[in-house]
């Protein structure tokens, strides 16, 4: 709470864990307002639940894994003082202080046939100030409340991922603007695992469906579909070349992403491109 405004509420949801967490909580930090949901509900859901109690002006929605550096009044301040602004997030670094990649651009067909094209790298920023950005990571997102609950928070169609990039989106539609602040700073400690991969891709898929059209949204799907049939051949000729075990496990996280694409062709997709044991 030392970095938080005086009067700030912290509230902690809690999706079913068993490994005793949610007493600890309540034993070691009692002016913590604790939510208990009795299952997994999820990142959105989670997010939801939370602000569905929360009485302030401004959300503040903060991964479980982050830290904060710095006090948050002078991010609060500015979006007070830039009205047409409703999303705003700062600089992130990682667990060893690396500045990382937690803004990007909305998807296009080009950026989701490289799907880093996406992100915008720190060094982008250099010499801004406050910038004005297309989407925020959700992992510190910092909304204000009229305009989350204008939104209807998360879509609760995406579990987990890509429900940031929606939220900005819809957001821009309503006029607001998302921003900046990549001299402030805080840490996730969140890392990358091919797991995540076919949920992504899925998520991805859902975003397409809700906020293009025609051939537009064809051409995305389109894209999306081969670029998986892409990374399965490159990820299995180098396994086969390296015997690389990590490049087995991306091959077969890009293969399951595919099934996603493409469920009702998932026997194909098995019989085309191989079932690994």
């Amino acid at each position: 709470m030392r970095f938080a405004p005086l009067g700030s509420e912290v509230i902690l949801v809690d999706s079913a864990s068993s490994d005793g967490s949610p007493d600890m909580v309540e034993r070691n930090y009692p002016w913590v307002r604790l939510l208990r949901s009795g299952t997994n509900v999820g990142f959105t859901g989670g997010n939801n639940l939370a602000a569905a109690h929360a009485n302030g002006d401004f959300l503040l929605l903060l991964n479980a894994d982050t830290l904060l550096l710095e006090p948050l009044a002078p991010a609060l301040e500015w979006l007070k003082e830039n009205p047409k602004y409703g999303i705003l997030t700062i600089g992130m670094t990682d667990g060893g202080g690396v500045r990382r990649a937690c803004t990007g651009r909305f998807p296009t067909p080009a950026r989701l046939a490289f799907l880093r094209r996406m992100l915008v790298a720190p060094d982008r920023y250099e010499g801004c100030e406050a910038c004005e950005v297309d989407w925020v990571q959700g992992s510190f997102l910092l909304i204000r409340k009229h305009l989350w609950q204008a939104l209807g928070g998360f879509n609760d169609r995406y579990f987990m991922y890509v429900e940031d990039i929606d939220l900005c989106k819809r957001g821009r539609d309503l006029g607001s603007k998302c921003g900046f602040l990549p001299q402030m700073r805080y840490t996730h400690f969140g890392g990358f695992s091919p797991a995540r991969f076919p949920s992504q891709v899925a998520n991805l898929a859902l975003y397409v469906d809700q906020h293009m059209k025609g051939i537009r949204r064809t051409t995305c799907r389109a894209v999306l579909v081969l670029g998986c049939i892409a990374r399965v051949l490159l990820y299995d000729l180098r396994a086969l070349i390296v015997r690389d075990e990590n490049s087995r496990i991306i091959e077969s996280a890009c293969r399951q992403a595919l099934r996603t694409l493409i469920p009702r062709h998932s026997r194909i997709v098995d019989r085309e491109f191989g079932v690994r044991p």
